[in-house]
């Protein structure tokens, strides 16, 4: 029972309201003695637009029951509690007058730095406006050339012809139900009769070899043109100095006019006529075909084109006359040399040669009105005197084991001509050299130094004969110093050009201006498509000529001989004309 009535007295003394002064109670802490603890309820406003501050404001703190501690610590946390909200308090009163002057002091201390802000949007603004501006430009250039690619589909010229006859499979039938053939067989033959066939030698006429069989009255357009290419001009005298030349190249530009569609497969070749009062052009391509245009003919109903086939292979040289510009020479892979006559509109053999895997003739240069002189794929140099019949030479020279490609004439000594080889292999040879061994190589006259790989073609200078031009297929363009009395040339410039056409394109060849000896032109694979113009003997180059019209790598290019003008031609037989 004693202890039973000690526990009861010590429990109702723990649980007595009545405070003991004599056992000191331990104060209980708490964070905020530590830590003035801000109200959690906290709202953050968006950004303003004036300014990009954020305001923080801190609402007003709620009520809060505090937990029961002893009455000396809930007084001294209330003192505390209070003392913060007073301060609190103070800085959130909106009607307060001591805020409003607080918050117009913050609003000017916060102008400039607003200012600045605003400075800064602003430039932020025009650069963006710049971007933006340059960017539609440039979008607008792309739809103006895509406008312009558009332009670039118009056709002139030939045109293609599109079967909308859908071929539907034949039927099989037993050999019993089948109807004889015959009557279709004597249709398919007279169908393939209609269709123009070079023919194998010998005269024929500009009309039998027609391209447009519907329409061969149209096969006399040259005939028309003929008092025009004979009328003599007044002949436009071009710069002599160099730089002048340069500003009237400058001015060349090319149209949409001066386009069009000359030959129907891809360009080798192409000559000016050298009147001045008609512009009229031949190209031939390598079905061996030769298109006539006549530049300055739009109101035709194929804007003055019209094409021919002549020959069953390409067509690698063609030359108007030197000595009677009204006759037509071709070269071709076939093995014939065919003159065209436009005062009859017949074309003749001139010569021939067996064509085998491995012979067929290449090009050709005129000595006299009488002469020519032919290279052939054997390595051989033929001189024919166009008045015997065809098919003899007047002399063989084997210049190499095989194919000598281009040959070209020394403009003042005309017995002394250049030839090259797909081996690397240059000469210059003297026409009279004879040899009674046929297996026999020629001597050259002066010696070139053998290219790393093939040529493909090689010219004097037109005018003194003092530069040789060379086209080397291992992406070189070399000038070489080819004067008289020397035994070995000296290459004074090797030009770096991308000369790598590949099977579609149609190898380039860098030809001389005709009345010029420090100015040539070459095509090139380099975009934009251009023509590139080059001087001589530094091998500098002067000028691109390029256009909007311009779409595609021009292989062939010639200069008119007496007008300021020239044209190029591509592997979709197609020439561009450029001019001021």
């Amino acid at each position: 029972m004693a202890r039973r009535s000690a526990r009861f007295a010590e429990k109702a003394a723990k649980s007595s309201p009545v405070k003991i002064l004599d056992t000191p109670v331990k104060k209980k802490t708490t964070i905020k003695e530590y830590f003035k603890v801000p109200d959690p309820y906290v709202s953050i406003e968006k950004l303003d637009i004036e300014s990009p501050q954020k305001k923080v404001f801190v609402k007003k703190e709620l009520k809060r029951e505090v937990e029961p501690f002893l009455d000396d610590s809930n007084e001294s946390d209330d003192s505390e509690d209070s003392n913060y909200q007073d301060g609190i308090s103070n800085t959130r009163k909106p009607n307060s007058k001591e805020n409003k002057d607080q918050n117009r002091q913050t609003n000017t201390a916060l102008s400039e730095y607003e200012k600045q802000i605003q400075q800064n949007i602003e430039e932020r603004k025009k650069m963006f406006q710049e971007l933006v501006g340059a960017a539609k430009n440039d979008f607008m250039n792309v739809i103006s050339t895509e406008s312009k690619e558009k332009k670039k589909a118009v056709q002139r010229g030939l045109k293609r012809k599109v079967e909308e006859s859908i071929e539907v499979p034949p039927l099989r039938m037993s050999l019993r139900s089948r109807n004889p053939l015959k009557e279709e067989i004597i249709s398919m033959k007279d169908e393939d009769e209609r269709k123009p066939k070079a023919p194998k030698g010998g005269p024929f006429t500009l009309a039998d070899a027609y391209l447009d069989q519907e329409s061969i009255e149209d096969s006399k357009f040259i005939e028309e043109m003929i008092p025009l290419l004979e009328k003599e001009g007044e002949l436009e005298k071009l710069p002599a100095d160099q730089q002048d030349f340069l500003k009237l190249m400058k001015s060349f530009s090319i149209r949409e006019e001066g386009i069009a569609k000359v030959t129907k497969a891809r360009i080798y070749s192409m000559a000016w006529h050298p009147s001045n009062s008609k512009l009229l052009i031949a190209a031939c391509d390598r079905d061996g075909n030769i298109g006539f245009w006549d530049v300055d003919k739009h109101e035709d109903k194929h804007q003055g084109v019209r094409a021919f086939k002549v020959h069953k292979q390409p067509v690698n040289c063609v030359t108007f006359d030197k000595f009677n510009p009204m006759r037509l020479l071709t070269t071709s892979y076939d093995g014939y040399v065919r003159c065209l006559d436009m005062h009859t509109n017949v074309f003749d053999e001139v010569y021939s040669i067996q064509r085998t895997k491995d012979t067929w003739t290449a090009y050709h240069a005129q000595k006299d009105p009488s002469t020519l002189i032919v290279s052939q794929s054997n390595g051989d140099v033929a001189v024919i005197d166009v008045r015997t019949r065809p098919g003899k030479a007047e002399n063989i020279i084997h210049c190499f084991e095989m194919s000598a490609r281009t040959v070209s004439l020394h403009p003042q000594d005309n017995n002394l001509f250049m030839t090259c080889n797909r081996y690397g292999e240059l000469g210059i040879f003297d026409v009279r050299y004879t040899s009674k061994n046929e297996d026999e190589l020629a001597d050259s006259v002066i010696s070139f130094p053998k290219a790393p790989k093939g040529v493909h073609g090689a010219f004097y200078s037109p005018i003194t004969g003092q530069y040789a031009l060379i086209t080397c297929t291992d992406d070189t363009l070399k000038l070489y110093d080819v004067q008289k009395g020397r035994a070995e040339v000296e290459c004074i410039k090797s030009i770096s050009h991308n000369n790598f056409t590949g099977r579609w394109l149609t190898p380039f060849k860098a030809v001389w201006h005709p009345q010029r000896d420090d100015v040539f032109i070459v095509g090139s694979m380099e975009h934009p498509r251009r023509v590139e113009l080059y001087g001589a003997p530094t091998g500098t180059l002067l000028h691109n000529f390029s256009g909007d019209f311009l779409g595609s790598v021009t292989s062939i290019n010639a200069f008119h001989p007496t007008v300021p003008i020239f044209a190029g031609g591509n592997s979709s037989g197609r020439v561009h004309i450029f001019r001021s």
